[in-house]
C-alpha cells in the first residue's frame, strides 16, 4: 500500500513544483537530487543502527514519520504557504525517513524468508511493486487532474499510516538483532569490506549504481519533458509514467525463469542493455509525428520497465547470498548508500545539463548511460554467476 502511494507521490511532487510553483529544470533536479541526497549523508550511519535496533518496530516508526512529514504539503497548500522552499525541505526530509524504511526493509526480508526462496520471494515483491507503479502514476494524474497535485501528496500520506498497520499485523517475530559491540566507524567498515572486497556483489553494486546515476537524470527531467514538451495533461502523463509499471510487472513474472535457463549474471547485463534501448526511444518521439510520438513513449517506458525489473529481481538475491547474517543491515545501507547516492549527482547533472542542451539531448544520453552499465557485469566473475544458491558469504 505504502508502494502503491510511494508512486502517486513520485508524480505529485514534481508535477507540484512544476505546474503549481513553476518550476525550470533546473529546479526539477534540485528537487530530484533532494529526495536521494539522504542516502549519501545518512546510509551508512542508518545501517548500523538497522542492525541493533528490532526491524519490525522500526519500520512501523518510520511509516507513521513519513506520514506526518507529506502532510506537510497538503497542509501547506490549504494555508497558503506553500513554495518551492517548502517542498524541497519535504523532500529532503520525506528521503531521510526513506532511508531508514528501505534498509530497514531490505534487512527483516533475509529474516522472514529461507534462502532457497529469495529470488522468489523477490520476484514477488517486484510484482507487487510493480502493481503500485502501474496503479500509483496513473491515479496521480488523475488526482492531479480533479483535486490538483498536493491533494495526491496527501494519499501518500494515508498510504504509510496503512503500512504501519499492515506492519504490526505481522506475526513473525524476529530476534532482536544483535548489535555490534564495536564503535560507529569500524560497524561501518564492516558493511564496506563485504560490498567492496567480494568481487560480485563490488560488480553488481557499481551496475547498479550506474544505472541509477543515470535513470536519476531521465527521471528528473521526464515529467517536465513530458508536460512541456510533447504537451500531456496530467492525467495522460500519469498513464504514461504507469506504463514502465507494466514492463516491470512482466519482467518481475519472467526474471526468474529467465535466470534459471540463462544464468543470473548473463540475465542482469542482457536486462540492462535492454533497459537502455527501451530509454532510448522516449528521445526519439521528438522527430515522430502526432499519436505515434506518444505510442513511442509509451512502449519506451514498458522496456525500460521491463529491463530494470529483470536485473532488480536478481541483484537483491545475490546481495542476500553474499551477506553474513548480522550484516544486513550494514551492507544493504552501504549498497544503498552507493547506490542511491549516485541518484542527487545524476538528477543535478542532467537538470544543468538540461539548461544548455533541452531535455530531448539529455534523455538520450541518460539512455545511452543506463545501457553502459552491464559492462561491470560482462567485466567481472558476476557474469558467470548462474545461481544464488552457488553464492556463500565470505
Amino acid at each position: 500500500m505504502s508502494y502503491l502511494g510511494s508512486q502517486v507521490s513520485v508524480v505529485a511532487l514534481p508535477l507540484t513544483a512544476a505546474a503549481a510553483l513553476d518550476a525550470g529544470p533546473l529546479h526539477m533536479g534540485v528537487l530530484a537530487a533532494l529526495s536521494r541526497a539522504p542516502y549519501l549523508l545518512l546510509g551508512l550511519v542508518v545501517g548500523v543502527w538497522v542492525d541493533r535496533l528490532p526491524r519490525r518496530p522500526a519500520l512501523v516508526a518510520v511509516n507513521l514519520a513519513l506520514a506526518a512529514v507529506l502532510a506537510v504539503v497538503p497542509a501547506g497548500a490549504l494555508l497558503g504557504w506553500l513554495g518551492l522552499p517548502q517542498l524541497y525541505a519535504v523532500t529532503f526530509v520525506a528521503g531521510s525517513f526513506a532511508v531508514f524504511l528501505d534498509v530497514a526493509h531490505l534487512a527483516y526480508v533475509p529474516t522472514l524468508v529461507p534462502a532457497p526462496q529469495r529470488t522468489g520471494a523477490q520476484s514477488i515483491i517486484e510484482v507487487t511493486q510493480s502493481t503500485g507503479q502501474l496503479g500509483g502514476p496513473a491515479l496521480a494524474g488523475w488526482l492531479v487532474q480533479v483535486l490538483t497535485a498536493p491533494v495526491a501528496v496527501a494519499v501518500d500520506a494515508f498510504s504509510h499510516l496503512v503500512a504501519a498497520g499492515s506492519v504490526l499485523a505481522i506475526r513473525h517475530r524476529a530476534p532482536r538483532p544483535a548489535g555490534p559491540a564495536t564503535g560507529l566507524l569500524t560497524a561501518i567498515r564492516a558493511g564496506l569490506r563485504v560490498v567492496f572486497g567480494e568481487r560480485v556483489l563490488r560488480a553488481v553494486t557499481l551496475a547498479t549504481a550506474t544505472l541509477v546515476f543515470w535513470t536519476s537524470g531521465s527521471s528528473a527531467l521526464l515529467v517536465l519533458h513530458l508536460l512541456r514538451e510533447r504537451n500531456l495533461a496530467p492525467w495522460l502523463l500519469g498513464v504514461t509514467l504507469g506504463a514502465a509499471a507494466v514492463g516491470g510487472l512482466l519482467g518481475a513474472t519472467v526474471a526468474a525463469p529467465l535466470g534459471r535457463r540463462l544464468g543470473s549474471g548473463p540475465t542482469m547485463a542482457y536486462a540492462l542493455l535492454v533497459g537502455g534501448l527501451g530509454a532510448s526511444l522516449t528521445p526519439l518521439a521528438e522527430w515522430t509525428p502526432g499519436w505515434a510520438a506518444f505510442a513511442l513513449v509509451l512502449t519506451s517506458q514498458v522496456v525500460a520497465g521491463f529491463g530494470q525489473q529483470v536485473h532488480h529481481v536478481h541483484q537483491v538475491p545475490i546481495r542476500y547470498a553474499l551477506t553474513p547474517d548480522h550484516l544486513h543491515g550494514r551492507v544493504n545501507a552501504t549498497i544503498r548508500t552507493v547506490v542511491w547516492g549516485s541518484a542527487p549527482v545524476g538528477a543535478l547533472l542532467a537538470g544543468w545539463l538540461a539548461q544548455q542542451w533541452g531535455t530531448t539531448a539529455v534523455l538520450a544520453l541518460c539512455a545511452v548511460g543506463a545501457a553502459t552499465a552491464a559492462a561491470w557485469i560482462v567485466g567481472s566473475p558476476a557474469w558467470r554467476v548462474h545461481h544464488t544458491t552457488d553464492l556463500r558469504p565470505a
